[in-house]
């Protein structure tokens, strides 16, 4: 949700705007227009992502914003600390 969703919530509040968001998402009515209904239902048959990424799992660099990707576009494994052994 931006800069205001930074400030500290407690599980309440954090809670309430999951539960928002996923209304919009719903409704669709979302705030991240490139997460559109068309764009979902375009892979809903098969997936086909262009490549596989090993990421950290900090919320800070989403692989899909960074890369400039779409729903579908990439296979993404998310752990703390990134490592393959």
């Amino acid at each position: 949700m931006g800069p205001k969703s930074h400030q500290r919530l407690n599980a309440d509040e954090a809670l309430k705007q999951l539960l928002a968001g996923n209304k919009r998402f719903v409704s669709g009515k979302q705030l991240h227009p490139n997460h559109s209904k068309e764009s979902r239902k375009a892979v809903v048959e098969a997936q086909e992502p262009i490549a596989a990424i090993l990421t950290c799992a900090d919320s800070r660099v989403p692989p899909v914003v960074i890369f400039d990707q779409g729903i579908g576009d990439l296979f993404v494994v998310r752990v703390a600390g990134n490592i393959i052994d």
